[in-house]
C-alpha cells in the first residue's frame, strides 16, 4: 500500500524536484566556461552548487541575507581583481555565472528555479562570445535540449513523467524551430564584424606571428600544429617552392630583434609581374594582427583593406575573428623600382658598432663584386657550401655580437637566423634589404582540395633592392637547406620531433586529421563565414536583390508565415479525433442516413434512446432501425454478434424520404 503524500511533502518534493533540473540546466550550459575562465571561478561555481546539494539532502539551513550579501560582495571583488572591470564579456560571464549560483541560495518556488533556468540559457548563448567552432556547436544541442526539458519539469513538474517523455515532448517543440532557424540564418541581414560587436576573448593570446622578430621567435611557432589559415585556389595551384604568404615586412634592427617600425609608409602598387595571375580564397584563424596573409604579391585585394608600399595587405582593425576573403596574386613579380632614396635609406640601417667579422666580410664582398646581385650570390654561396645548419634548437645567442657569433662559430640555425643574417650582410654591403615574414609551404587536403597552412610553416626570408629592378625575393634558407623550400619542414627536419609529426609516422591518424580538417573548414566557409559579401551570393542564386530590403522583408516575412502556417496545420493533424472502430463507423453511416430525413442523433442520445425516438417519428423504419440498433449495441457493448450483419444492414438500409403509404 503506497503511503499518502501530505500536501507540504508534495510541495518539498516539487522543490527538489526544480532544484535538481535548474541545476542540471546550469551544469550543462555552464561546463564549457571551464576552459576559459579562471579556475576560481569555476571551482567557487561547483562549490556553491554542492552546497546546496547538501542544504537540500541533509536538512541544513539556508544562509541568511547578510552572509549572502557578503559572498556577493566577494564575488564582485573576486572578478574585479581578476579581469580589473566589472565589464565586458568575460567578466560579466563570470559574474552571470557566480550570482547564479548564489541566487540558489535563496530560490523557492516556480518564479525563481525558471529564472534560474532562462540564466543558464544566456550561460550557454555566452560560450559562443569565445569560439564558434565545430565542436562547441555540436555540444550545445544536446545542451540545449537538456536545458529544454529542465524547464519543462520546472515550469510543470510531474514525478510520473519519465524523462524520455520529457525528450520527446520537448522535441516536438523544438524541431519546428530548425527549419525557421535555417530560414533566418540565410536571409535575416548579416552585419560585418565579430559577434555582437564584441572583440574575441579567446583568440586575446592566440600564438601566430607578431610584429617583430628575434632569433627563436619562429622555431618556438614551427613547434605548433595549429591552422594558420586554409586556402582554396580557382584553378591548379603553384608550385610549392612558390607558395610564400606575405604577411609582414620588418625593416628596423636594434641588434636583436627585427621590428617594422613606426614610420607610416605608404605608395602607389609598382608591382611588375611576369607570370599568370593566380585567384584562391583565404580563410584565416584570427591573428591578432591588422594583416591579411596572401601570397606573394598581391595584386588585387580584398574589400576594405590597402596596400602598404611593402605590399602588406592592411585591414582596418586586428583580425580576431575568422575571415574568409579572395585575393589575386602573381608569384613572379618585383615592386617598388622607383623606391625613393630617403625610403631606401631606411633599409640599410645597422646598429652602430658591433659584429665586426660580419661587416668585414660584408666589406669584401662589396669591394670584389661587379654588381649587387654578385654580392647576393657570394652571400647564397657561402650559406649552402660552408657548414650551416637548419635546425629547430639552434641555441641561444649571447654575445654582445650575436651575427658574429651566429654566422662564424655557432652556425646553427632557423629561418629567422639566416633572413637576419642575410640583410645584416646585405646592408653591411651597401644594398638595401629588409626582412619579410609569413608562412612558406601548406598541405592540401585531399578530401576537399583545400591547402591547410599550419603555424609550424611560419617562416622568414629577405628581400634586397635593385637598381632598375625594385625588391626581389631572396630565400637563404631555401640556399642552406633546399628540402625546406621544396618538400615542407615536416621533410627537410624529419630528424626532429616537430610538432604533428606522428600524423606522418601513422597515416591513419593523418587520414582523421584531412577528414576533421575538411569538416572544419565547411563549417567555417559556409556557417561562420556567412557574412553580407556570401549572402549576397546565395540571394543573387536564389533571385533576389541584395539591398532591397522591403523585397526581403516580404520574402522573410512569407517563409515564416508559410512556416508557421504548416506547423499549425500539423497540430490540427495531430489533435484530429481518433479513427472510429469499424462497428461504431457503420452505425455513424446508419446515423447519418437518418440525419438526412430530418432526424439526426442529439450528442446525449445513447442509440436505443435514439431508435426509440426515430421509430416514434417513422414507424415505417421501425423494423430496421431495431434490427440495425439491437446488433449495434450487441457487437458494441456486449463484445457479441455478428459484424457482417451489422455491415449488409446498414448497407441495405435506404430509407425513402417520406413514409410509404
Amino acid at each position: 500500500m503506497s503511503a499518502v503524500i501530505m500536501p507540504m511533502e508534495e510541495e518539498r518534493s516539487l522543490e527538489r524536484q526544480r532544484l535538481g533540473w535548474s541545476l542540471l540546466a546550469l551544469a550543462v550550459m555552464a561546463a564549457p566556461h571551464a576552459l576559459h575562465l579562471a579556475p576560481w571561478i569555476s571551482i567557487c561555481a561547483s562549490l556553491l552548487a554542492a552546497w546546496r546539494v547538501l542544504v537540500e539532502q541533509r536538512g541544513w539551513k539556508l544562509p541568511g541575507r547578510y552572509p549572502r550579501y557578503a559572498l556577493a560582495l566577494l564575488c564582485f571583488a573576486g572578478v574585479l581583481a581578476t579581469f580589473h572591470t566589472l565589464n565586458g564579456p568575460e567578466a560579466g560571464t563570470a559574474l552571470l555565472l557566480l550570482l547564479a549560483m548564489l541566487k540558489l541560495m535563496e530560490a523557492k518556488g516556480l518564479r525563481d528555479y525558471f529564472m534560474l533556468v532562462v540564466i543558464a540559457y544566456f550561460l550557454g548563448i555566452a560560450n559562443f562570445l569565445y569560439d564558434q567552432n565545430i565542436e562547441l556547436a555540436l555540444y550545445m544541442l544536446p545542451a540545449v535540449w537538456l536545458a529544454t526539458v529542465a524547464l519543462l519539469n520546472v515550469a510543470h513538474p510531474d514525478p510520473e513523467r519519465s524523462f524520455a517523455t520529457a525528450v520527446r515532448g520537448v522535441s516536438r517543440f523544438l524541431l519546428p524551430a530548425l527549419p525557421m532557424a535555417a530560414a533566418l540564418f540565410l536571409l535575416f541581414p548579416r552585419i560585418s564584424g565579430p559577434l555582437w560587436g564584441f572583440g574575441s576573448i579567446k583568440h586575446a593570446g592566440l600564438t601566430g606571428l607578431t610584429t617583430s622578430m628575434s632569433p627563436g621567435d619562429l622555431s618556438q611557432l614551427a613547434q605548433s600544429d595549429e591552422v594558420a589559415f586554409h586556402v582554396k585556389f580557382d584553378g591548379p595551384a603553384p608550385p610549392r617552392n612558390q607558395l610564400y604568404w606575405r604577411a609582414l615586412v620588418l625593416h628596423e634592427y636594434d641588434g636583436k630583434t627585427w621590428s617594422s617600425g613606426n614610420l607610416p609608409w605608404r605608395g602607389e602598387p609598382s608591382a611588375v609581374s611576369s607570370g599568370a595571375p593566380i585567384h584562391y580564397q583565404v580563410t584565416l584563424e584570427p591573428n591578432n594582427l591588422p594583416l591579411l596573409y596572401t601570397l606573394d604579391l598581391p595584386v588585387k585585394l580584398p574589400a576594405e583593406t590597402q596596400l602598404s608600399a611593402s605590399y602588406e595587405v592592411q585591414a582596418r582593425g586586428a583580425v580576431t575573428e575568422r575571415k574568409l576573403y579572395e585575393v589575386t596574386s602573381n608569384t613572379r613579380s618585383r615592386y617598388g623600382a622607383e623606391t625613393p632614396r630617403w625610403m631606401l635609406h631606411r633599409d640599410l640601417a645597422l646598429p652602430r658598432g658591433g659584429d665586426p667579422e660580419t661587416r668585414s666580410l660584408a666589406a669584401q664582398w662589396r669591394a670584389s663584386a661587379a654588381s649587387p646581385e654578385e654580392v647576393v650570390r657570394d652571400a647564397l654561396a657561402m650559406f649552402h657550401d660552408q657548414p650551416f645548419h637548419y635546425t629547430l634548437q639552434p641555441g641561444p645567442l649571447t654575445s654582445g655580437n650575436r651575427m658574429d657569433e651566429f654566422l662564424f662559430q655557432t652556425r646553427r640555425g632557423f629561418c629567422e637566423h639566416y633572413a637576419g643574417a642575410f640583410v645584416f650582410l646585405m646592408r653591411a654591403a651597401g644594398i638595401p634589404a629588409h626582412v619579410v615574414i609569413g608562412y612558406q609551404g601548406g598541405s592540401q587536403n585531399p578530401l576537399d582540395e583545400y591547402y591547410v597552412v599550419r603555424q609550424q610553416e611560419a617562416h622568414a626570408w629577405a628581400e634586397v633592392w635593385i637598381a632598375k629592378k625594385g625588391w626581389i625575393r631572396v630565400d637563404p634558407t631555401g640556399a642552406v637547406d633546399p628540402a625546406r623550400v621544396e618538400e615542407g619542414i615536416a621533410d627537410s627536419l624529419a630528424s626532429e620531433d616537430i610538432a604533428g609529426s606522428m600524423y606522418q609516422r601513422y597515416p591513419w591518424l593523418g587520414a582523421m586529421r584531412n577528414s576533421w580538417d575538411a569538416l572544419n573548414s565547411g563549417w567555417n566557409n559556409w556557417v561562420l563565414a556567412y557574412g553580407p559579401e556570401l549572402q549576397a551570393k546565395f540571394f543573387n542564386k536564389v533571385g533576389l536583390r541584395y539591398g532591397d530590403w522591403l523585397q526581403l522583408a516580404l520574402v522573410l516575412g512569407g517563409l515564416v508565415g508559410g512556416l508557421m502556417a504548416l506547423y499549425w496545420l500539423y497540430l490540427v493533424w495531430e489533435r484530429r479525433p481518433p479513427p472510429l472502430p469499424p462497428v461504431a463507423r457503420e452505425y455513424a453511416r446508419f446515423c447519418a442516413r437518418l440525419a438526412r430525413l430530418g432526424l439526426p442523433r442529439a450528442a446525449y442520445e445513447g442509440p436505443l434512446d435514439y431508435a426509440a425516438r426515430v421509430t416514434a417519428a417513422r414507424a415505417d423504419l421501425a423494423g430496421e432501425v431495431m434490427a440495425i440498433t439491437g446488433c449495434y449495441v450487441e457487437l458494441r457493448y456486449e463484445e457479441r454478434g455478428d459484424a457482417r450483419g451489422l455491415r449488409r444492414l446498414v448497407r441495405s438500409f435506404k430509407p425513402p424520404r417520406r413514409p410509404s403509404r
